[in-house]
């Protein structure tokens, strides 16, 4: 096959990156410097580029560590586009072609923007909460999802992480009674933390704090949680107010489709991105109505809320931090509830509840 030039950046190629030779062989990628290859079937594809363009193949060592290949030259990604193996190919032909459509509109809009006055006026407005709207709707699922799941890697390097066991099989059993019919495909992980919290990111993963199942006293409480939380990914709140922290001209990245440069900056991001008063009440509203079409009596989530309120009895400061105004929120859940009654709605049931909280781990002393 034939060779191409590419700058490994992460394990082995250090974090400022390492020229190196790679071709494919089969299904691995072979990289001739350090002297390694990846399994194809690893590889997550992304792209971008401002300037130019620029293709990444972005995979987790055996440590969790990330690592990316990106090819030097067009002629190096004409290569990798050509040689590729059957298996990688969907990614590759379909983010390419995302990437040049949304490239192409992207840079008509930026053409647009001459004169200083103008460019000054044009970046004020870039940075307000309703271009960071607009533009989120612009960005496809497919780069969602990627920045969902770099995110994710970074959560996973923190430990704690299980997508399997009888704590995720209720949350998963809860959750998908909330999602029927979205256009995402959610995953569900349960974080060993004792911290009484839950959080949303990009492309449909739901995280839900150890701490947090425990506080909870029943499926009903549990289910308000969630629909809470999946309401953040459905109207693409988290997505936004991740965006909006990266400055514009990382935005503009990931509007063409650019995820690779903001990696490094998820870290901090995921489990604590802090939600205005207007998305919140979104998610509380929107996730009663879920909970309601789900046929699922929504009492759980102002019962929840209340114990929010109640800091000192409930001890959950990590919740508390990223959900405030919790006395209001709880105040309006009530009229909500009051205002479109459901008279189908039950109280929700688990087969897995008990067995659940027998088998969350010790709280940490």
């Amino acid at each position: 096959m034939t060779p191409f030039q590419a700058l490994l950046s992460g394990p082995d190629g250090g974090p400022a990156g390492t020229a190196v030779s790679a071709h494919f062989f089969g299904s691995q990628l072979a990289i001739d410097a350090p002297g390694h290859g990846v399994d194809v079937a690893q590889l997550v594809v992304s792209v971008g580029g401002v300037d130019g363009p620029e293709l990444f193949l972005n995979w987790l060592d055996e440590q969790g560590r990330q690592a990316s290949l990106k090819p030097l030259t067009a002629s190096d990604i004409a290569i990798v586009l050509r040689e590729a193996p059957a298996a990688l190919q969907p990614q590759l032909q379909r983010l390419w072609g995302e990437r040049q459509r949304n490239r192409r509109q992207v840079s008509g809009w930026l053409a647009g923007l001459t004169g200083a006055t103008v460019v000054a006026a044009a970046l004020l407005w870039w940075q307000g909460g309703h271009a960071v709207g607009a533009l989120a709707g612009l960005i496809p699922l497919s780069t969602e999802k990627q920045l969902g799941e770099l995110a994710l890697s970074q959560v996973r390097a923190q430990g704690g992480i299980s997508e399997s066991g009888v704590a995720q099989q209720t949350v998963q059993e809860i959750g998908r009674k909330l999602t029927a019919g979205s256009r995402y495909q959610y995953r569900w992980l349960i974080k060993n933390d004792d911290t009484v919290n839950a959080f949303a990111m990009p492309g449909g993963i739901i995280v839900v704090h150890t701490g947090l199942l425990r506080q909870a006293a029943d499926p009903g409480e549990l289910a308000g949680v969630l629909a809470h939380e999946v309401q953040h990914v459905e109207q693409r709140h988290s997505l936004r107010q991740m965006i909006s922290s990266l400055g514009w001209g990382a935005l503009v990245g990931v509007t063409i489709g650019d995820i690779s440069a903001v990696a490094a900056m998820l870290a901090h991001q995921a489990g604590t991105l802090y939600f205005s008063r207007d998305m919140e009440e979104e998610a509380d509203r929107l996730g009663l109505l879920a909970l309601q079409r789900a046929h699922i009596r929504p009492d759980g989530m102002l019962s929840f809320f209340q114990k929010l309120d109640d800091k000192d009895k409930a001890k959950v400061p990590g919740w508390i931090s990223s959900h405030p105004q919790t006395a209001a929120r709880a105040q309006q859940i009530r009229s909500l509830i009051a205002a479109t009654p459901c008279p189908a709605c039950l109280p929700l049931s688990s087969s897995h509840w008990q067995a659940m909280k027998a088998a969350l781990p010790p709280t940490a002393k």
